[in-house]
């Protein structure tokens, strides 16, 4: 408290005031009170004072800004009135104020605390939204009853634009005061059972996905996040931030039909280079095979019809029929080996473990590796192209062991069970190198 002189100085203060401003009391009986107040505030608070005592106005009150001795800002609530004696004659200003720094201060935080938060919140990308309950809900009660309670009193109090466009609106005053599911046609879990769901999770619910048809048919994709505020048992609010994952969605199921085209396309391109290998294995067998074997044949009689004929012939003559016969064989032999690689006619005619079994032998006999081949029982169930695929895998491998392991021994192994076929290459090499 002060009094004040009609020429605004103080006559009188007490310790308060001193405590406020940071100044002794004979300091501030020094001062006129315009010397201390904000630049700011000054002339408001001289209009006022003057209207004060020229009789125009009984009282006054405003909130002003002291500066104290220390230079800092104190905000001074200040209720000021008129002093008068008997006859009604003015003596003197007297001044009330309480010292609301703090409260400023606290308003001004909150305030920059409610911008930062309002800032965030409208320029999220994600949907967050605020649903308060109307009663609060116990949670002692059955899921069921606080499910039931949830959709009657709930309503969307707060959102932001972000989730008012995953609802097909525009802005988010278009669906404030919506209830539970009132801006879906279908949801996927039900609402009810996210609900639940939220309530089973003490209140607490991470990455839910859902998949929703908003009210204009439109679908969408989005992964939930909810927290219920429970305080003295009682669920006042439930707070929740939505990712819409909609073009996500579409892009991963892309790349899935991408990936399902290519393998197809894959497989198509495989069939074709088998059924081309299988033609030209049939070709070379069928057609040149057999045209070597005749060729072969017909100078085996000619050759045993010169010998009858004429017993005259010359060694040399003799010796160069010997040659183009041994050549003939081996030439119908090397067309039988690359028929036999191109497509091996036992894989077609007796299955999987008989052409392993006849490769296995074929390797061993070409590289002085040894090979062990083992089966199950059990054969297995594969469609022509699966055995054929397991059939090249085998041979690569097998290819690999003879160039770079340095092996003396190789196992092959083909089990067929309920889960499926394995079959597994093994060597005693040295392995990959670095």
């Amino acid at each position: 408290m002060a009094i004040v002189d009609f020429d605004y100085r103080m006559r009188r203060v007490n310790s308060s005031l001193c405590t406020a401003l940071g100044y002794e009391a004979d300091e501030l009986q020094k001062r006129k009170f315009v010397d201390m107040t904000h630049p700011d505030d000054i002339q408001h608070d001289i209009e006022m004072a003057g209207r004060l005592f020229r009789g125009e106005i009984p009282s006054y009150r405003l909130e002003k800004r002291f500066v104290t001795k220390q230079g800092a800002l104190a905000w001074l609530d200040l209720t000021a009135i008129l002093v008068r004696n008997k006859r009604g004659k003015p003596l003197y200003g007297l001044a009330m104020v309480e010292d609301i720094t703090h409260r400023k201060r606290t308003q001004a935080e909150l305030q920059i605390s409610e911008e930062r938060y309002r800032s965030f919140v409208s320029n999220s990308s994600e949907a967050i939204w605020r649903f308060e309950i109307e009663q609060p809900i116990d949670t002692t009660l059955p899921a069921d009853e606080q499910i039931r309670l949830l959709k009657e009193h709930g309503y969307l109090a707060e959102c932001n634009d972000a989730f008012a466009r995953i609802y097909g609106r525009r802005r988010a005053d278009d669906v404030i005061g919506s209830r539970f599911g009132d801006l879906t046609e279908i949801s996927a879990p039900p609402v009810s059972v996210s609900l639940a769901a939220l309530i089973r999770n003490n209140y607490r619910l991470r990455n839910w996905p859902t998949e929703i048809i908003t009210t204009d048919q439109e679908k969408k994709y989005l992964s939930t996040s909810l927290l219920g505020i429970v305080i003295n048992g009682l669920l006042l609010r439930v707070w929740s931030v939505q990712i819409d994952q909609t073009e996500q969605r579409r892009i991963s199921q892309g790349i899935a039909e991408s990936h399902q085209r290519m393998r197809a396309l894959s497989a198509y391109l495989q069939s074709l280079r088998e059924a081309e290998r299988a033609d030209l294995a049939r070709e070379l067998h069928d057609a040149l095979g057999q045209s070597l074997t005749s060729i072969k044949i017909d100078l085996s009689v000619l050759q045993k019809e010169l010998k009858m004929g004429n017993s005259g012939v010359g060694a040399a003559t003799a010796r160069r029929f010997s040659e183009i016969h041994e050549a003939l064989g081996n030439s119908i032999a090397a067309v039988k080996a690359i028929s036999t690689e191109l497509r091996p006619g036992i894989l077609d005619k007796l299955g999987l473990p008989a052409a392993i079994e006849w490769q296995c032998r074929e390797f061993s006999r070409r590289s002085g590796i040894k090979c062990e081949f083992k089966t199950s029982r059990r054969a297995p169930l594969l469609s022509a192209e699966a055995s054929t695929a397991l059939f090249r895998i085998l041979q690569e491998a097998l290819t690999n062991i003879a160039r770079h392991s340095k092996a003396r021994k190789a196992s092959v192994a083909l089990s067929a069970g309920k889960d499926g076929t394995t079959l597994t290459i093994s060597d005693n090499g040295r392995g990959i190198t670095a």
